[in-house]
């Protein structure tokens, strides 16, 4: 345990899973990015020693005594992959940050810097030698900011340390979490792109589908874990990855070869490209709400499906993505019949009688479940086998019966995540897929509690499917509760420093 909590650094915003993001920290990382901007663009704009500059100086001192003010040794504000992290952590975005972000990532790519450190509060002194040495690189005075001694800030390149180990041998976990990691940059960047109306980097997104096909089957438990990350959960490029891995989970264990799960899994990322394209960028409530899957779904179910504007939207964006070829026009159709309401039945599509393809089928379970299991502003999330019991008894009213079974039966009924009672008295956590799919309703799962009740922190894993010498099995869950009651956070609980795996 120790080993895997030292070096797991797949992007330090997912070390501490139990956490979630608190609003105030939220708030103090965006005020902090809003600020710099602020103030290293009135630098810009006017003479150090102006008036104008007073205000943006006391803001961010201010805000860095927030920060400094919760025990913290140091505030970073790094650049990775075009994306922001205070921390460690990745920035959340709201419409003003969206844009500070972007004309601020311009100015550490102008300086050649990826991270701006302060070791304490600094001083106005301080900080006024920051923004000298900046206006000295822009007026060609100065060669590099990087070689001026700004104590206590510290400009320069950030240390690769989050990436150390990642992919070495060892903890297979290292590698999920990176993989993990790196496909919520990637897909964040890739839906801030098409708003801004900017091309995609869809070579990127292609890679990261190829390694979620190509990571081996043993660890689709830990993926799946990750579908469940609080802080994150609910944002539109946590959904569109978590519908991929869902798909993808459930392509590889119905023995899809990897062509098919290849389109299958772009088509589960491109499945909702639709509800953020409406509208423009704006700070309209509407337009804010088009980054998360609350107002999404608000969006969808209350809008008529037949919306013409909107597939003409989805079209030139995967045109835009990927170029006019066999591949984009089944992402297309895939997209196309994805736009519709979460209690439609999808017939009756281009006009006719024509109804949904396989694929759109698996994208709108997996994206379905996905969002059972995700809060809104009115509702809990789902137990995950409440989820799936969802899909199961819809009796064919949305999703084709035949499908919804298979689907089932290949992620089991009671997913990974699930808690637990069995017969026996003991309680556990399921932590594996059901071993044959034929007994989809029992899962490898880690027993907490034992059949005395008391808690035993070395439980073993145990396969509900194995049976005694007379053929009955040893044990069958009784009943499932919510583990968030018992404290437990499934995230945490695989992939915490003090995880139960």
């Amino acid at each position: 345990m120790s080993d895997f909590s030292r070096d797991v650094g797949a992007l330090d915003f997912l070390t501490q899973l139990s956490e979630g993001l608190d609003h105030e920290r939220i708030e103090i990382s965006r005020k902090l990015v809003n600020y710099l901007f602020v103030l290293m663009r009135s630098a810009a704009m006017h003479d150090l020693e102006n008036e104008a500059l007073n205000r943006p100086l006391e803001q961010m001192s201010d805000t860095l005594a927030q920060c400094f003010s919760g025990g913290l040794d140091k505030v970073e504000v790094a650049l990775l992959d075009g994306n922001f992290f205070i921390n460690g952590r990745l920035l959340q975005l709201d419409y003003s940050t969206f844009q500070n972000t972007g004309y601020l990532r311009k100015i550490y790519e102008y300086l050649d810097i990826a991270e701006i450190a302060f070791s304490g509060v600094p001083s106005s002194v301080d900080l006024r030698a920051l923004l000298d040495a900046f206006v000295r690189v822009l007026r060609g005075d100065l060669d590099s900011i990087k070689s001026v001694d700004l104590k206590p800030i510290h400009v320069g390149d950030r240390a690769v340390e989050n990436f150390v180990g990642l992919y070495g041998e060892g903890d297979p976990r290292h590698h999920v979490l990176g993989l993990y990691a790196s496909g919520l940059l990637m897909l964040r960047q890739f839906v801030n792109d098409l708003r801004k109306g900017q091309a995609p980097r869809y070579p990127k997104i292609k890679r990261l589908c190829l390694q979620l096909i190509d990571l081996d089957p043993r660890y689709h438990n830990l993926l799946i874990a990750l579908t469940h990350l609080e802080g994150y959960k609910g944002n539109l490029f946590s959904h569109m990855l978590n519908t991929g891995i869902l798909s993808i989970a459930f392509g590889k264990r119905i023995g899809l070869n990897r062509e098919l799960l290849l389109d299958l899994g772009m088509t589960a990322f491109y499945h909702d490209l639709g509800w953020p394209l409406i509208g423009t960028l704006s700070e309209s409530s509407e337009s804010l709400r088009a980054l998360t899957m609350d107002g999404i779904n608000r969006i969808r179910n209350n809008t008529d499906p037949s919306m013409d504007d909107l597939r003409v939207k989805v079209a030139r964006a995967l045109v835009r993505i990927g170029g006019f070829n066999e591949l984009v026009i089944s992402r297309l159709i895939v997209a196309y019949e994805s736009q519709i309401p979460t209690t439609f039945k999808p017939e009756g599509l281009y006009y006719g009688e024509i109804g949904a393809n396989f694929m759109t089928h698996i994208v709108r379970m997996a994206s379905r479940y996905d969002d059972l299991t995700t809060a809104d502003s009115e509702t809990p999330p789902m137990r995950p086998d409440e989820a799936m019991r969802v899909l199961l008894d819809d009796g064919g009213k949305v999703y084709d019966p035949f499908l919804a079974t298979l689907f089932v039966n290949a992620l089991g009924s009671y997913p990974v995540g699930t808690l637990v009672e069995l017969d026996t008295g003991e309680l556990g956590l399921v932590v594996n897929l059901p071993t044959d799919p034929v007994h989809f309703n029992r899962p490898q799962i880690k027993t907490l509690i034992d059949r005395s009740g008391q808690r035993n922190q070395s439980g073993a894993i145990v396969d509900l499917a194995e049976k005694n010498r007379s053929g009955r099995f040893f044990r069958t869950v009784e009943r499932t509760y919510d583990a968030r009651n018992f404290g437990i956070s499934i995230t945490s609980f695989f992939f915490g420093a003090e995880g139960g795996l």
